[in-house]
């Protein structure tokens, strides 16, 4: 049995490609009024995911590591359902009033073994990559590598392999925990019924995932282009709103 078969389609809304766009621009309305909900808690999420931020950057670039900053914020976002938890919480006591507590926490830390062994064979990903483009040769340094990546044949080379790897690993994840960790949050299952329920709602809505993925994609975009300084905004934006898609696309109850 496949994993959307393993689900009843009946219990689990179905956008059509017509409605994604209104359906994520309403998840997108309803995480900004928890932001104005809880402004205090919210902003100190973004804060702590800045400050966060730029002390991992730095601590590459002081250790002489900082051609993984490229791979690392590609990284980033495979781990950012995880950090995200606390504004899942948030926007459920806004929801479902103040007391309740997270449903299943280790398994939610389950997820985030998954999701940390992902991270780390994606960046092993980018290693053997660069390697196959530019040899066993030490890594300039960051300028350098710059330089190099958008202005040789290998570097654009590099660029084009290593975004068809980077969104393999990207679209696998997205689908495992676009819904699985907010549901955790609720409910009290296991980690990979969670994960499966997950792929199985992404599979079932392709048009609103790959919609979805864009659009956290290009605001994560926008938060960097700002310093990471928009961020703080953006981050408990986007974790509102994750909270917000689980909720619709699994109904009011939050099953399957």
């Amino acid at each position: 049995m496949s994993a959307t078969q393993a689900i009843p389609q009946s219990r689990m809304k179905k956008i059509s490609h017509g409605d994604a766009t209104a359906e994520i621009l309403g998840w997108l309305r309803a995480g900004r009024a928890d932001f104005r909900a809880s402004p205090l808690r919210s902003t100190a999420y973004g804060v702590a995911f800045f400050v966060l931020s730029w002390g991992v950057i730095g601590a590459l670039w002081l250790t002489g590591l900082e051609w993984m900053l490229l791979p690392a914020v590609a990284g980033a976002l495979l781990v950012g359902p995880v950090v995200a938890v606390g504004l899942y919480q948030i926007s459920r006591e806004i929801e479902e009033g103040e007391g309740s507590q997270i449903a299943a926490p280790g398994q939610i830390a389950l997820v985030g073994g998954v999701l940390m062994i992902l991270f780390l064979t994606w960046i092993r990903s980018a290693t053997i990559i660069f390697a196959l483009f530019f040899g066993l040769k030490p890594f300039p340094g960051f300028l350098e590598t710059l330089s190099t990546l958008f202005l040789t044949v290998e570097g654009i080379g590099l660029i084009t392999v290593g975004s068809l790897v980077g969104g393999l690993f990207a679209g696998l994840t997205f689908a495992i925990t676009a819904y699985s960790i907010p549901m955790l949050v609720r409910e009290d299952i296991d980690a990979f019924t969670a994960m499966g329920r997950s792929f199985a709602a992404s599979v079932n809505n392709i048009g609103l995932t790959i919609r979805w993925g864009a659009v956290i994609t290009a605001l994560t975009l926008i938060g960097f282009a700002t310093g990471l300084v928009g961020m703080i905004v953006i981050f408990p934006l986007l974790g509102f709103a994750t909270w917000h898609g689980y909720r619709s696309v699994f109904g009011e109850d939050g099953s399957v």
